[in-house]
């Protein structure tokens, strides 16, 4: 029996399901999540229709954090829950965590999970520590891809909603089909969602281009700042949380820094640190090249892949660019 067949199963024998990612949700979390939330929805109109008998499973995505502003074009994402506002005491049977290497990083609504919850985790980060009662970690562009595959399986049918979420995802983690791990599947992948309707210049417009004026001055800022270690190849940034609210910007409107100061022609890799809001450190990492930043970021207890990974820490801001740099 393979981990598709195992969930499936389980997914039918649960009455109440709980999906969730991680924090600060990129395309990826949200897109994966948000897919198979659709598809659920789904099999539940299919099962009504065919058995009048049959009772609707709940099905409720909850995040710590809000809908990023470049993501609520997606159809569906009205419907997200904030885990402020939802009731601690509701018990989930089922758990299905996307896109998360480790169960910390699904932040408080851990505390949703019951002893009695069964945990499924499907992931495709290498350093994923195996977490769930079943675990779906797949070596592949994005835990969109790995959705796409499994609703398939499922039987419900990808429609423009279902493969607008898909397709965000992977446009997220592939850097828009610019990465390394793009593979063969992917490209086919993409094929079929847009023969399916998806629109790809609608989504790249809205998840890349659409940016408000505080993400603009935050960018700004990010050039302004940025520190180059030439003898590394390496270049930094560390945005407070004082610079955050006089920016007007929310904590979400940072995620792409990374990237940004990356592009820089003289960077190998790139790390930016943010402060949050509990005085931890969250830091960011990217190569270009063949760098292992997972393995700098498992060094903090976090991780992700050889080329993309973060962590979070209570190290001091200085520390951690000492202890980086030593790394490289």
């Amino acid at each position: 029996m393979n981990s598709y067949t195992e969930i499936i199963d389980k997914i039918k024998d649960s009455e109440r399901i709980l999906l969730t990612s991680h924090v600060n949700p990129d395309g990826d979390a949200l897109g994966s999540g948000l897919a198979l939330f659709l598809a659920l929805n789904e099999y539940n109109r299919e099962q009504s229709r065919l058995d009048k008998n049959y009772m609707d499973k709940v099905v409720r995505f909850v995040l710590e954090d809000n809908v990023p502003g470049n993501l609520k074009f997606l159809k569906g994402t009205e419907m997200i829950e904030n885990i402020k506002n939802v009731e601690s005491k509701y018990k989930f049977d089922l758990v299905i965590c996307l896109d998360s290497a480790n169960k910390e990083r699904i932040g408080r609504v851990e505390t949703l999970i019951g002893e009695k919850s069964f945990v499924i985790n499907i992931d495709h980060h290498t350093s994923n520590s195996r977490y769930g009662d079943i675990n779906c970690i797949e070596n592949i562009s994005s835990t969109s891809e790995i959705m796409y595959n499994f609703i398939k399986e499922l039987g419900i049918e990808i429609d423009k909603s279902i493969g607008e979420a898909i397709y965000t995802g992977v446009v997220n983690d592939t850097g828009n089909f610019a990465h390394s791990n793009v593979t063969r599947d992917t490209f086919l992948l993409a094929s079929d969602l847009l023969e399916r309707g998806v629109d790809n210049s609608k989504i790249v417009r809205e998840f890349y281009n659409s940016k408000s004026m505080s993400t603009l001055r935050l960018m700004g800022k990010a050039l302004e700042d940025m520190v180059y270690v030439p003898e590394k190849k390496f270049v930094y940034l560390f945005i407070s949380l004082d610079t955050l609210k006089k920016l007007e910007a929310k904590r979400e409107e940072s995620e792409g820094l990374v990237e940004l100061i990356n592009s820089y022609e003289g960077s190998e890799v790139s790390m930016f640190l943010r402060e949050e809001e509990n005085g931890k450190i969250k830091g960011s990492l990217r190569s270009k090249h063949d760098k292992d930043v997972n393995a700098i970021a498992k060094s903090f207890d976090g991780g992700g892949h050889i080329k993309a990974a973060g962590f979070t820490s209570d190290l001091p801001v200085e520390e951690i660019i000492k202890k980086v740099t030593a790394m490289l």
